[in-house]
C-alpha cells in the first residue's frame, strides 16, 4: 500500500488528509502543528505528500464524527496551492486523534503522538483528551482499553 499522495485526486470529505501532512500544515491563526511544513508542503520545489483517512489511515468518523474536519481549499490557495474544488484536510486536534486511534487499532507497541508535547497550552490539551475520550464510547473492546491506558498515562504526564 502507497504510505502517501503526491496531489489532491483522491481528496474528499470523507478521505481528507490527515496526519503528519495535516498536524504540520500551519493553519492560520493557530498556535499548535506547522512545525515541519516543507517535509510534506514544499510549494517550491512542488513537492506535496499527503496521507488520507480511510486510505493510507483508518476511518475514523465512527469514532469522532467529522470535529476537526474542514475545508483547506483558501488556505492551501493563499500559500500557492490552487485548487478548483473543496479539499478537506483534519485540523491539528483531529489529526492528533486520527494519528493516535490508528496506533490504538494498529500493533505498533508504541504511539507517536505525545499530547503535552503537541498541545503544551492546557486548554487545547483538555480538548484533545475529551475529543479522544468522545472516541472511546464507539470503539471496539480492545482498542477501546488501549486508548484509555495511553490517555491515562498522557493526563498523567501532564500533571507530574
Amino acid at each position: 500500500m502507497k504510505s502517501s499522495d503526491t496531489n489532491f485526486g483522491r481528496v474528499t470529505h470523507e478521505h481528507y488528509i490527515t496526519g503528519q501532512a495535516a498536524i504540520n500544515f500551519p493553519w492560520a491563526g493557530e498556535t499548535t502543528g506547522g512545525w515541519h511544513y516543507l517535509s510534506y508542503w514544499d510549494k517550491g520545489t512542488g513537492k506535496l505528500r499527503i496521507s488520507l483517512a480511510g486510505i493510507h489511515y483508518p476511518e475514523t468518523i465512527k469514532f469522532l464524527g467529522t470535529e476537526g474536519i474542514s475545508d483547506a481549499r483558501l488556505e492551501l490557495q493563499r500559500r500557492g496551492w490552487p485548487s478548483e474544488r473543496d479539499i478537506y484536510m483534519a485540523n491539528h486536534f483531529r489529526a492528533a486523534a486520527d494519528m493516535a486511534i490508528a496506533w490504538t487499532l494498529g500493533e505498533s507497541k508504541h504511539c507517536n503522538v505525545e499530547l503535552l508535547d503537541w498541545f503544551p497550552q492546557d486548554k487545547d490539551f483538555r480538548y484533545m483528551v475529551d475529543l479522544l475520550l468522545g472516541a472511546l464510547r464507539a470503539m471496539p473492546d480492545l482498542p477501546r482499553e488501549r486508548l484509555r491506558c495511553w490517555l491515562e498515562l498522557q493526563v498523567s504526564r501532564a500533571q507530574e
